[in-house]
């Protein structure tokens, strides 16, 4: 009753307001109802700093990264997409995909790659919002990395990156033939009634909405269709140096936050795309650091979801980390999408 009430209020609103004022009068109105619970269970300042990070923080600085001499012989000689490659976490996946030997295919909006200098990498021009260039630049292309979210610097909408972006880039997926896709969403993204996920729907003009649409659409588009998947889910992204798969707990249900370095999370997804078939295959889960130097350890969303979840699991590598995830249809239907 609370998921659906919530969501369409939630939505009807975002419809119909514009200016900030009012938008942070519904923010005020909308947390009084959780306010009693919220404070008791001290929910709302730990995680919102985790999922909205902190200022001062610096951008990723670009670097120069040397390919291994020896490559795996699980990486492929066709490429690698990977789109939104200039964002943060998208500029460390290619890097963390040169890292592992595989050639990747940097897709920007403008085609300019701002990133590491490697000749295994290619910049090109792809845009999540054309299918045209998407089918272009996917064409003989092994796997595509979805690291693409929506920018008010650059004028686009949540609508148009975060769902139809997913929704294209999973059609046109199953069209090339691609082995897999690795899409980076949001952890939080189907519980818009928890404290972080109001803010971030009023102040991200829905854009949970619009992550958890493209989530089920990527979901619908490659079922059966011998086109792989694995959604991440990353908590609040920290720009700091990578703590380590070891010191990394994955979940699965949406009910626990935490924060997690930006260099983890494409770390998890370059070993995603290189993984054998079977780990993480069609599986959706999220990410939090476990490592005490972090600011904030793990934490239930609301005051009624129970940690531990009883879906976590960590290993060594992230590798060994992925053997304990769940597919999606393994999953109880409790709430979880």
């Amino acid at each position: 009753y609370w998921e659906s009430t919530s969501t369409t209020l939630q939505m009807r609103l975002l419809d119909r307001t514009s200016s900030t004022s009012v938008r942070l009068r519904i923010l005020a109105l909308a947390s009084m109802v959780l306010c009693a619970s919220v404070i008791r269970y001290n929910l709302w300042s730990q995680p919102l700093m985790a999922m909205m990070g902190r200022n001062g923080q610096t951008r990723t600085q670009q670097r120069r990264v040397s390919c291994p001499a020896a490559v795996s012989s699980v990486v492929s000689s066709r490429p690698v997409a990977v789109l939104g490659a200039n964002g943060r976490t998208g500029r460390l996946c290619v890097e963390e995909l040169v890292k592992l030997g595989v050639p990747v295919k940097a897709l920007t909006r403008n085609g300019d790659f701002n990133g590491i200098d490697s000749p295994l990498v290619t910049p090109a021009k792809g845009d999540v919002t054309s299918m045209d260039t998407l089918r272009r630049e996917l064409n003989g292309c092994r796997a595509a990395v979805f690291a693409a979210a929506y920018s008010k610097a650059a004028g686009s909408k949540p609508s148009e990156v975060d769902f139809k972006g997913l929704e294209n880039t999973a059609e046109i997926a199953k069209e090339v033939n691609l082995e897999r896709v690795v899409a980076v969403t949001s952890g939080a993204v189907t519980r818009p009634y928890a404290p972080v996920g109001l803010l971030l729907n009023v102040i991200g003009k829905g854009v949970l909405f619009e992550k958890k649409k493209g989530e089920e659409s990527l979901r619908r588009i490659l079922s059966g269709s011998g086109v792989d998947y694995t959604i991440i889910r990353p908590g609040g992204l920290r720009d700091m140096p990578a703590l380590g798969a070891q010191k990394t707990e994955l979940n699965q249900g949406d009910t626990v936050v935490g924060s997690v370095p930006r260099a983890d999370v494409a770390a998890a997804v370059a070993a995603a795309v290189v993984a054998p078939e079977k780990f993480a295959s069609g599986a959706t889960f999220e990410m939090y650091s476990v490592d005490s130097k972090m600011e904030m350890g793990p934490r239930p969303l609301l005051p009624w979801y129970s940690l531990p979840s009883g879906y976590e699991t960590s290993g060594p590598t992230w590798e060994e980390a992925f053997t304990g995830l769940k597919k999606d249809t393994e999953l109880s239907p409790r709430g979880f999408y």
